[in-house]
């Protein structure tokens, strides 16, 4: 017997005969991408613009977005999905995401090109008609505004915001006369106190004028509602009533509160608003650290006072001249716990800063006010004019944490922010 047949039972013979093994084929791990394609979400984005298919994977392109949002990257993001776009033009649901950031970015123009090619349809969704409501209410054409509101209604009496806005726009047309009325000619209101001298700024609830009060001979802002229905009145006295029980000098002071002009009278802050100096252009590191550290102190000092305001976004954050922060607009601000009535007003905000339980109609709870200061600290961080230091991403990343018990507190936001 030979050595080969004593060893593996085979005789030479055999061994000679046996044809040679086939290579191992290499096995691609499970979950694994295709080659080629690259990890980061932008550069996915791109070869979707670049080498655009036939037919668009609109979800996919929508987690993409989000994923290139999420780190930081909003502007790109937006960039991105317009080369997207530019190719499917037929793409509601990528152009819908789009539409979103853009308005709450303050570019309304740019978002109603891109829901106007498909709000009209008959299955248009609600959530794309409401957000072309918003749009058109903003850019003051309340006509438009209100047909989009009723057809929303008239598919769903209860969605969320729908009847109230309706309710109120219906209201400001019977109204429309009362308000020019109550600015007489010579510029005074009607019961003398206050003379108008022009117009700061004009929002979804009221017209703010820069007016001299005569019995105290000092400059205010004079917030007058647009409609006098009884959700604007309540709307009306929880924003005189709810910073007057505060005093914190980042939070706007209330002088004077009529409820038959439907007016406020607040202290005028003379640096306009972050929103403002946003679209003047790109803003230095330390004056969004300034900003966001002043106002997530007043905000701590809101909440420790059982309030929360609900609405915060960079439009209601005004800078003094020292370039600190000032909370306004606590039209929906409530006290903690607050539960809001299904499609109430009073249940509103802004849809883009609203924390998810928010959107749900959840209890009202300070950790809302911290996710819109996540959402706005990202969007602001997008006009720096560099590189913004890691700790502030991080800081916005916390906040806007999807579970409420995982984002910090306002106070912790205040501390990571302060000057380093």
């Amino acid at each position: 017997m030979s050595w080969l047949k004593r060893l593996f039972g085979r005789s030479e013979a055999e061994v000679e005969t046996e044809p040679p093994p086939e290579p191992p084929v290499a096995s691609e791990p499970e979950d694994s991408e295709p080659l080629g394609v690259p990890d980061d979400p932008a550069l996915q984005l791109e070869a979707l613009g670049d080498d655009p298919q036939p037919t668009l994977d609109e979800p996919r392109v929508l987690e993409l977005i989000d994923r290139v949002r999420a780190s930081g990257r909003e502007a790109r993001a937006i960039d991105l999905a317009r080369r997207i776009l530019a190719n499917h033009t037929d793409a509601r649901a990528v152009s819908q995401r789009v539409a979103e950031i853009l308005a709450s970015r303050g570019d309304d123009h740019g978002a109603a090109d891109l829901v106007a090619p498909f709000v009209d349809a008959p299955d248009a969704p609600l959530d794309l008609c409401m957000l072309a409501a918003e749009i058109a209410e903003r850019r003051g054409d309340e006509r438009r505004a209100l047909a989009l509101y009723e057809r929303v209604v008239a598919r769903d009496l209860d969605y969320p915001r729908a009847r109230a806005r309706v309710r109120r726009l219906r209201e400001g047309e019977r109204h429309a006369r009362d308000l020019g009325a109550t600015l007489m000619t010579d510029g005074a209101l009607t019961r003398g106190r206050y003379r108008v001298e022009r117009e700061l700024g004009r929002g979804g609830a009221g017209t703010v004028f820069l007016a001299d009060d005569l019995s105290l001979g000092r400059k205010v802002a004079l917030k007058v509602y647009h409609r006098r229905g009884r959700s604007e009145r309540e709307r009306l006295l929880v924003e005189a009533r709810t910073p007057a029980n505060l005093e914190h000098p980042g939070v706007v002071r209330i002088f004077d509160l009529d409820e038959s002009l439907a007016a406020i009278a607040m202290e005028r802050v003379l640096g306009g608003s972050v929103r403002r100096e946003m679209e003047k252009g790109k803003l230095t590191v330390e004056r969004i650290r300034v900003w966001f550290h002043t106002a997530a102190d007043a905000l701590a000092h809101v909440h420790e006072r059982g309030f929360v305001h609900r609405d915060f976004k960079p439009s209601n954050m005004l800078l003094r001249s020292d370039d600190r922060v000032v909370l306004t607009d606590f039209g929906v601000a409530c006290a903690a716990g607050w539960v809001p009535a299904k499609g109430a007003a009073m249940a509103e905000g802004t849809l883009a800063y609203m924390a998810p339980e928010h959107r749900a109609g959840a209890p009202a709870h300070p950790s809302m006010d911290v996710h819109a200061v996540g959402v706005a600290l990202k969007e602001v961080l997008e006009h720096a004019s560099t590189e913004p230091p890691a700790f502030m991403r991080e800081c916005a990343s916390a906040c806007v944490r999807r579970d409420p018990a995982q984002r910090p507190n306002a106070a912790w936001v205040a501390e990571q922010l302060e000057g380093r």
